[in-house]
């Protein structure tokens, strides 16, 4: 039997506005209240409690669907290749899907080194001050595609918890996507980028609450080399949170001069900022139209040559 209308209508109010959801891929659903482990995770009314139980069930390409509610692991989650994490219910501001880890946890909450792996309306929540990473990124192998959308990383203030964490020197993040989350309560790096850079990326919409002394939102490491800096964009950004007695920086950009402009970073506002909103020059012919709030003139250019 083909698909009829109803089916589409019915299938577009549940996804949203944008496709959310592999239809090739099996369907594993997750429910910490109401589920259990010795399900097979099939429907709703035979879902598994956890997220580790659905993504052994599931293979590459395969979706997760959660109900509302906060899941703790007592080990890090590692996704499998191309699988999908949508939250049942979307609140881009105030996700009903958390996920957490124990004190077992001091490393990473989720560790990806597969490529394709997509995150949609959930919340990364520190939960112990032994945790190091909320997620982690090609730290194993190269990956390709994966990314973020209406997600928010929260560090719960705990000591020293970096949102997202890409910057290993050997293994490459291509092509990751990060867009409308909010970064919140997090004491270390929001995005932390290494020497390899992150090739293809695009960074958007996303807001950068920087509300803890001494944070950082994005750090980049030396981009000098064309190869490690190539085709990224950090663009339509926010960054909030900043005061006047703190040493919070926007965006810190490490090494010498990178005159190849290999990637753009545009479009940026930052709120009052009492170090700097971007370390400008090291990236001169990259940054295009980024702002700092300003009381006399409401808001003043930081980019190069101003």
């Amino acid at each position: 039997m083909g698909i009829t209308n109803f089916d589409v209508v019915q299938a577009n109010q549940f996804l949203g506005p944008t496709p959310q959801i592999n239809p090739f891929g099996a369907v594993w659903y997750v429910d910490g209240t109401n589920g259990s482990d010795s399900n097979n995770g099939k429907s709703p009314s035979s879902a598994f409690s956890t997220l580790a139980a659905a993504i052994s069930a599931g293979v590459a390409g395969d979706n997760i669907i959660i109900a509302p509610g906060t899941y703790s692991s007592a080990a890090s989650l590692v996704p499998k290749a191309r699988q999908f994490f949508r939250a049942a219910v979307i609140n881009p501001r105030n996700p009903t899907v958390k996920i957490t880890a124990t004190s077992a946890v001091t490393s990473d909450m989720v560790q990806i080194d597969v490529s394709g792996c997509a995150f949609y309306g959930i919340e990364f929540l520190a939960g112990d001050d032994a945790l190091t990473n909320l997620v982690d990124i090609a730290d194993g192998a190269d990956v390709n595609g994966c990314w973020f959308h209406s997600c928010v990383f929260n560090g719960a203030d705990k000591a020293s918890v970096a949102a997202i964490q890409m910057d290993d020197a050997t293994f490459i993040p291509t092509g990751i996507l990060i867009e409308q989350c909010l970064f919140r309560d997090l004491t270390g790096t929001m995005i932390d980028v290494g020497v390899l850079g992150m090739p293809y990326a695009l960074i958007r919409r996303n807001q950068f609450a920087l509300d803890a002394n001494s944070a950082t939102a994005i750090a980049l490491a030396d981009t000098t080399a064309f190869a490690t800096g190539k085709g990224y964009a950090i663009v339509d950004n926010d960054f909030t949170g900043f005061d006047a007695t703190g040493d919070e920086v926007g965006i810190t950009i490490a090494g010498t001069e990178n005159t190849t402009g290999a990637g753009i970073i545009a479009r940026n506002y930052f709120a009052f900022i009492a170090a700097a909103a971007i370390t400008i020059d090291k990236l001169s012919k990259s940054e295009v139209n980024n702002y700092v709030g300003d009381a006399a003139t409401g808001g003043t250019l930081v980019d190069p040559g101003t």
